[in-house]
């Protein structure tokens, strides 16, 4: 029997404290379930519901109970959007290629090491990859941007961008996590940093590592990472910051689903 919205709920502190990013247990519960979100973004799930939230993931996996039809509408949106632009025109300010196959314009954009296709109404992955709608949305958010502004090479946090206080939070817990991860792991994160294309600089702050990331070529992310210090009882940190014409490019929504597929790609080094 398929795991229902009331099931996820009564798996839940019930606090409704909000660091989920939701304002209530159930609304966090329905997102799980309608929308696919991640039950482990609950902090505090008690640990004896360790079977139940692995029955939720095979739910998940299976597309169960998910409400599909919101993702074809915001992405059948996205593309009404992008139909009307010049491809050939907006290729070099996102940092794309311009080509056509069979009278169809598309744009090849480098996105984590993958060369993506995208067409006005498909995005084609390399062969052995595979689709995801929430990615797609993703990135055309990114050609409706239109590559409208240079990058400065100024650093800012996530907070500093204009509505980012309801987000903030959700930031936050993706950087707790991700310290959490690895603890302790420097090695391990410096060859995962390798394998990403991530360049180790001397910008930012007095992290231990310090990284530049682009898995968009106009969406460069600069990675601090501090381990942790038993002797001054200091916990590892992290903290993604973003070129200041960030928000030139990508929404809020779309910049946190981008650190959150640079956070997992990062949790492998641990």
């Amino acid at each position: 029997m398929p795991v229902s919205v009331l099931d996820v709920f009564k798996m839940l502190p019930g606090s409704n404290c909000g660091e989920c990013g939701q304002p209530t247990c159930l609304a966090f519960a329905t997102q799980v379930i309608k929308e696919g979100q991640e039950l482990e973004r609950c902090p505090y799930l008690p640990e004896e519901q360790a079977a139940a939230a692995a029955a939720v993931k095979s739910q998940q996996a299976e597309g169960m109970g998910r409400r599909r039809e919101s993702v074809a509408i915001a992405l059948e949106a996205l593309q009404e959007k992008v139909a009307p632009l010049d491809f050939a025109a907006i290729a070099e300010g996102l940092g794309a290629v311009y080509g056509e196959t069979g009278g169809r314009p598309y744009l090849e954009v480098p996105y984590f090491g993958r060369i993506l296709r995208i067409f006005k109404d498909q995005v084609q992955y390399p062969p052995g990859s595979r689709s995801n709608p929430w990615e797609a949305i993703f990135l055309y958010n990114y050609l409706a941007s239109q590559g409208s502004r240079p990058l400065t090479g100024d650093w800012i946090a996530f907070q500093s961008l204009p509505n980012s206080v309801s987000k903030v939070k959700t930031l936050e817990r993706l950087q707790r996590e991700l310290a959490e991860q690895l603890q302790g792991r420097k090695t391990g994160l410096l060859e995962k940093i390798a394998a990403l294309r991530g360049e180790l600089t001397d910008l930012g702050e007095d992290a231990e590592v310090k990284a530049v990331f682009r898995p968009l070529p106009k969406v460069p992310i600069l990675f601090l990472f501090w381990d942790a210090d038993s002797g001054e009882n200091f916990p590892a940190q992290v903290r993604f910051l973003f070129d200041a014409a960030v928000a030139d490019y990508l929404d809020l929504e779309s910049l946190l689903f981008l650190v959150e597929s640079l956070a997992q790609r990062l949790q492998e080094a641990a």
